[in-house]
């Protein structure tokens, strides 16, 4: 069993939330764990979306708009590559993400992982299955 069906599996009966799981984990495949997360946070800088990490990160996580994410994401095909992966269309992907990237980059910056302009801190990892429990855990 694959860690993006180990995670879907988290969530099963729950369909909105299954989506989520899901994407979590389709997410965190794509970017490769925290380092990873790092990296998407500096992309989303670059792409103007600096307002909105700092919302995350202060707490402010609810969704926001599915365009803003495709927007911060800013072509880099992430979207499609998830959908790809998960074989969900990719606005059910851009949905998803609109309500997992906030919570992924709160979780990340309150506990130390990585700072708000996206730079890691040596702070120790958690497992990517554990850290997309703890998010799929405000989900539910």
């Amino acid at each position: 069993m694959s860690f993006l069906d180990s995670v879907t599996n988290m969530a099963k009966g729950l369909s909105e939330s299954g989506d989520h799981a899901a994407v979590a984990g389709g997410l965190m495949q794509e970017i490769g764990g925290v380092g990873g997360v790092a990296g998407l946070i500096q992309s989303l800088h670059q792409n103007g979306a600096g307002g909105l990490v700092q919302q995350w990160a202060s707490g402010q996580t609810q969704a926001t708009n599915p365009g803003a994410i495709e927007q911060a994401l800013g072509g880099s095909g992430l979207i499609d590559s998830i959908a790809q992966r998960t074989g969900m269309s990719p606005d059910t992907v851009r949905s998803s993400l609109a309500t997992v990237v906030p919570l992924l980059v709160n979780h990340l910056t309150a506990n130390g992982h990585v700072t708000t302009n996206g730079q890691v801190t040596g702070t120790p990892a958690p497992e990517t299955g554990s850290l997309v429990q703890s998010i799929l855990g405000k989900l539910l």
